[in-house]
């Protein structure tokens, strides 16, 4: 047995979409904190551990509410806007329906790309939950103005970019179901590409 199997398949991912966007999105405000507390910032300067642990706690807990905020990201901006909205929706239904006697290599495919798009989807609601942060900054004089303006911009710039790849990679998603709940099987396939013997 690999030792290192169940980090792979179990803490990558959720260092990746809980980890990973909870401490983009906590950055601007952990930082107003303790600007404005410097007893606090004195004591988390000399607990490094301490500090450590709980950062990573607080972005756990903040992915957490990410990924909350992600599904309606995913229902009413990614999904919803769909044509075939409501065909999607009952693939999905007979999707989670769906039993495998033996795992098809779809479906591990579906499970790896999933993490794929919970990291875009919920890096671009990170990065708008922070904005507001980055903006207080400013105000405040912890940035100066011309480089908060450039760190808005650039920000908006990357939640479009992570925004339209986590639209792609819904389509990606949905096609992914969409031939998974047609059958699975062992090749040869019929001349329709579908399975002669489902599993």
């Amino acid at each position: 047995m690999d030792p290192t199997s169940t980090v792979r398949t179990d803490a990558l991912p959720a260092i990746a979409t809980l980890v990973i966007p909870g401490g983009l999105a906590s950055i601007p405000y952990a930082w107003l904190v303790l600007e404005a507390l410097p007893q606090f910032k004195s004591y988390v300067g000399g607990h490094d551990g301490l500090a450590a642990l709980a950062a990573v706690l607080v972005s756990i807990a903040i992915g957490f509410v990410l990924e909350s905020l992600g599904s309606f990201v995913e229902f009413y901006l990614i999904d919803k806007r769909r044509a075939d909205h409501e065909e999607m929706l009952k693939t999905w239904w007979l999707f989670l329906r769906s039993a495998y006697r033996k795992e098809p290599v779809g479906q591990r495919y579906l499970r790896r790309f999933l993490v794929t798009f919970k990291f875009e989807l919920n890096t671009f609601v990170a990065i708008l939950f922070a904005i507001p942060g980055v903006i207080l900054l400013g105000v405040t004089g912890q940035i100066e103005s011309t480089a908060s303006l450039v760190i808005l911009g650039t920000m908006l710039i990357f939640a479009g970019l992570f925004f339209f790849a986590a639209s792609i990679s819904a389509d990606v998603l949905a096609d992914i179901r969409r031939h998974l709940v047609k059958g699975v099987g062992e090749p040869p396939f019929d001349e329709k590409g579908n399975p002669k013997g489902v599993a």
